[in-house]
């Protein structure tokens, strides 16, 4: 199969087979999940009704589409729902692949051996709830796990790659971006946060007072990301700006509503 004249998808690409459906209990699930039995999986984030909005009304209707960082899957399966023709989920393969800030005394610096062995347990729930989902709306995406940094061969190239709120967790986006921008042919959608103006900066996010914020690395200005792009073959076709309900408050119930933006940035060069 083609994408306009290039390789679509390969009988080589390191697709993962597909999972019988997991125990519900074995299951974490990073964004808010509907069933077909009418139950609801509480997430971190409730994107239900708003992935257009999500991904900055970028039509994916007909495109081949990658969603890196999938976790759980819900921007998988609503791309899928939204009209993709294929859908190619990614994530990390093994814990070893996550980076955190380097707190001293912390497992992760102390036994990384063993904080790789937690962190993977971890991350099998996430795991878990993508392959329940998957088997609930009988979804036809396909899986690969890897690197972000140097994504596996044999998957070919996109219409449209999504990166839904991952390169906050990253020590090196720039890298990232680079490595997804080799296999985009349209358009590349940035969910994250940014610092307003045009000067090519970044801000560190680490700070000794909390550690428990080991994962949130770098915000970068929208000229950072306009040079970065740039850089890499494209450029910023316009940023989409909401807000949307995060974790429920542990005291009173309440969704709190988060800003978000999308960066959706159009290919002009070729990779």
């Amino acid at each position: 199969m083609t994408v306009r004249g290039r390789i679509q998808s390969s009988e080589l690409a390191p697709y993962e087979p597909r999972q019988s459906q997991a125990d519900l209990k074995d299951c974490f699930f990073y964004h808010t999940m509907n069933f077909r039995d009418g139950s609801v999986a509480q997430g971190a984030w409730d994107l239900r009704g708003r992935f257009s909005d999500y991904i900055g009304h970028v039509s994916l209707n007909g495109c081949r589409v990658l969603d890196v960082g999938t976790a759980s899957g819900f921007l998988s399966f609503s791309a899928e729902q939204a009209g993709a023709c294929e859908v190619v989920s990614f994530d990390q393969d093994t814990a070893k692949r996550q980076h955190l800030l380097p707190f001293a005394g912390s497992l992760y610096m102390v036994d990384h051996a063993s904080w790789v062995r937690n962190h993977d347990h971890a991350m099998q729930a996430w795991k878990n709830a993508y392959w329940y989902t998957h088997a609930d709306q009988v979804s036809n995406t396909k899986v690969v796990y890897g690197d972000v940094y140097d994504l596996p061969a044999g998957i070919g190239v996109f219409d449209v790659v999504i990166l839904g709120a991952i390169l906050e967790h990253l020590g090196d986006p720039v890298r990232a971006i680079g490595s997804v921008s080799k296999i985009c042919t349209t358009r590349l959608v940035i969910n994250t946060d940014y610092i307003c103006g045009e000067e090519p900066m970044a801000r560190f996010n680490g700070s000794p007072n909390f550690p428990d914020h080991n994962y949130i690395f770098w915000t970068y200005t929208i000229g950072t990301y306009r040079r970065i792009l740039q850089i890499c073959g494209f450029e910023i076709e316009r940023i989409y700006e909401d807000v949307f309900l995060g974790t429920p408050d542990e005291f009173g119930g309440l969704r709190p509503l988060m800003p978000r933006a999308a960066i959706v940035a159009r290919r002009v060069a070729s990779p």
